[in-house]
């Protein structure tokens, strides 16, 4: 259990577990807009499409996924700092790699399943299933209805990264005095995107780069781990701001304009190199500011903090499920997209409350266990 001061939880933040809480939240939004969403395939896909939803996919994309992995690695540090790495071990695989097994088997499933009988509508749950485990295609994604971990591969990422990490973490904790000298520098934060944008260089699993994740999780980690590097994004949050206004503002007018760019033309690198520092200039106004504005307890904290990580690992499916049917409702975008979420919303959280949270055997199969 965690200890209160009165105003943090030493071991887990609040500012942090609020920052965690609303990016979960925002999955569900997000991965309706992707339904309608103009440039890439889903597993449910509407004919109609909004230039608003385009560009609010472009808005979190850049950003989104790295916020998860840095607030991963943080939760890593804190982790480790009530715990040897044995129990870390142990610990890690109870909350990821058995949640993501389980997930495999049992909650993705119906996602890919979908993405079949559009495909192939005559076809059957038993010919799908005679396919699923056998027919895999290099890009993971299960949009034609081919096996995949779906939006599970960020677990899966993340028990990866933690376990190969424990020699990682006792030398960053043997040599802090030098690493805080070297990254702790006000401005050297500021470059930290070239690190990512060179990591992001080497092979990548399909469209999700283990080496460029990994880095913001490193990032996380450290950050939680050097209370120097820690105070350099908060002296860094206002400057940050504005640079990302400008340069988000700057990648949302040139996005459609991308597309046509030739690979590593001079404009395809320039508008990468926008994009990673884009997104770390958010990172670091999101850190910044919910240190000084969401570091505060409530009610409702314990209860949604619980629940987020069910919530991650089940909302997909809910989604999926939902716009099978509602695609096919002859209304208005607008109102196809906002009872997706709604309703996505609804049964999400009331599949945490009445089955997840009274049932001990899913508790487990969902990573819920002891912090």
């Amino acid at each position: 259990m965690a200890i209160s001061d009165g105003k943090t939880i030493v071991g887990r933040r609040n500012d942090i577990e609020y920052l965690r809480i609303i990016a979960v939240l925002l999955l569900i939004p997000f991965h309706c807009a992707m339904v309608f969403f103009s440039y890439e395939p889903f597993y449910v896909k509407s004919t109609h499409s909004h230039l608003l939803l385009d560009y609010f996919v472009f808005l979190l994309s850049p950003w989104y996924m790295p916020l998860l992995f840095i607030i991963a690695g943080m939760a890593s540090c804190y982790s480790l700092k009530k715990r040897t790495w044995k129990q870390y071990f142990i610990e890690r695989t109870k909350r990821l790699l058995i949640p993501f097994l389980f997930g495999i088997f049992f909650i993705v499933p119906p996602q890919p399943f979908i993405a079949y009988i559009r495909n192939y509508p005559d076809n059957s749950l038993i010919d799908f299933l005679k396919q699923y485990f056998f027919h895999i295609q290099g890009d993971f994604t299960g949009y034609t209805g081919s096996f995949t971990p779906a939006h599970l591969w960020f677990i899966l990422y993340l028990y990866i990264f933690s376990i190969i990490s424990i020699p990682l973490f006792l030398l960053i904790k043997k040599h802090s005095e030098i690493i805080v000298l070297y990254l702790s520098k006000q401005g050297l934060l500021l470059l930290y995107p070239i690190i990512i944008g060179l990591a992001e260089q080497l092979p990548s699993i399909s469209s999700k780069n283990p080496f460029y994740y990994y880095t913001y999780f490193l990032i996380g980690y450290l950050i939680a781990s050097q209370p120097q590097i820690e105070q350099s994004v908060n002296k860094e949050k206002a400057f940050a701001l504005l640079l990302g206004l400008l340069t988000m503002t700057t990648y949302l007018s040139l996005i459609k304009s991308s597309f046509n760019f030739e690979k590593y033309s001079y404009s395809d690198i320039s508008f990468y190199i926008l994009r990673k520092f884009n997104a770390w200039f958010w990172l670091i106004w999101i850190l910044g500011y919910g240190k000084n504005f969401l570091n505060f307890k409530s009610k409702i904290l314990p209860y949604t903090s619980k629940m987020s990580y069910p919530f991650y690992i089940i909302h997909q499916t809910v989604i999926i499920l939902l716009a099978y049917y509602i695609v096919q409702w002859q209304i208005n975008i607008w109102v196809q997209f906002f009872s997706m979420v709604i309703l996505s919303y609804i049964l999400t959280i009331a599949i945490y409350h009445f089955l997840v949270r009274k049932n001990k055997l899913l508790q487990l199969l969902l990573g819920i266990v002891n912090q």
